[in-house]
C-alpha cells in the first residue's frame, strides 16, 4: 500500500498509532474551523452533535465553554476509545454520550439536535445525499447543521488527497444541503483554503 493511500485512510478512518499521530495534527490544523464552530455555540441547553468526533478534542473544548447536552458518532472504534479517554468526567456525569456511528444511519430519533457539525468528514462520506438527508431527519425544526471544509481547489494541491478523498466545490455541497430540505448559505473561514457550510431546517 503507498504511502499516499495509507496518509488518506488515517485521515478517513484514523485507528492505532497512526491514528493518535493524524487526528494531534488534525487538530493543530483546524484550529479555525474550530473556532467557526465555537462562535456557534448556544451557552446553555442545547443538544449538540459532533460528526466525527476524531479524538475528542473539540468536544472536551466546547464542553468546557458552555453546559449542553453533547452527543458524538464516530465510525472508528480505536478514535472511541480516545475520545472517551479524553471526555471521561462528561461521559461519566451523563453530559456527553459518545459512540460508534456514520453519517448515513445516525443512531438518533427525528427533530432531536439543535446543531449537528462535522469537520472536514464529508469527503469521506460513501454517500453524501443519504447523510445529508440523515442530518435533516434529525435535526429539529430551525435546528442547524455546519459542515466545515477545505475547498476543493486548496485539497488538489496536496498530494495525499490524491486517493480516498471526494473533493466538493462549496455549491455541489450546499445542494446536497437543499436536496435534504435544508437551507444552506457558504462562509469562507480562510478565504481560497476553508469555508463553513451552513444549512437549516425549516
Amino acid at each position: 500500500m503507498g504511502l499516499k493511500r495509507i496518509v488518506a485512510e488515517q485521515f478517513g478512518r484514523p485507528s492505532g498509532v497512526g491514528g493518535l499521530l493524524s487526528t494531534f495534527m488534525m487538530n493543530r490544523l483546524n484550529v479555525r474551523m474550530y473556532a467557526a464552530v465555537e462562535a456557534e455555540i448556544a451557552p446553555l441547553g442545547q443538544a449538540i452533535l459532533d460528526l466525527g468526533f476524531g479524538n475528542g478534542y473539540l468536544l472536551k473544548r466546547l464542553a468546557k465553554r458552555a453546559k449542553n447536552r453533547y452527543y458524538g458518532v464516530d465510525i472508528s472504534a480505536d478514535m472511541l476509545a480516545a475520545a472517551s479517554r479524553a471526555n471521561r468526567g462528561a461521559v461519566e456525569s451523563g453530559a456527553m454520550r459518545l459512540e460508534m456511528g456514520s453519517a448515513e444511519a445516525l443512531p438518533y430519533p427525528d427533530s432531536f439536535f439543535d446543531l449537528v457539525y462535522t469537520v472536514n468528514t464529508v469527503y469521506f462520506w460513501p454517500d453524501l445525499d443519504l447523510g445529508m438527508a440523515e442530518i435533516a431527519r434529525v435535526l429539529k425544526p430551525g435546528g442547524r447543521f455546519l459542515n466545515l471544509v477545505y475547498t476543493r481547489a486548496y485539497l488538489e494541491r496536496l498530494p495525499f488527497t490524491s486517493q480516498g478523498f471526494t473533493k466538493y466545490a462549496d455549491e455541489e455541497l450546499a445542494r446536497a444541503a437543499a436536496r435534504a430540505g435544508l437551507v444552506p448559505a457558504v462562509e469562507a473561514i480562510q478565504a481560497g483554503i476553508s469555508q463553513k457550510i451552513s444549512a437549516t431546517k425549516p
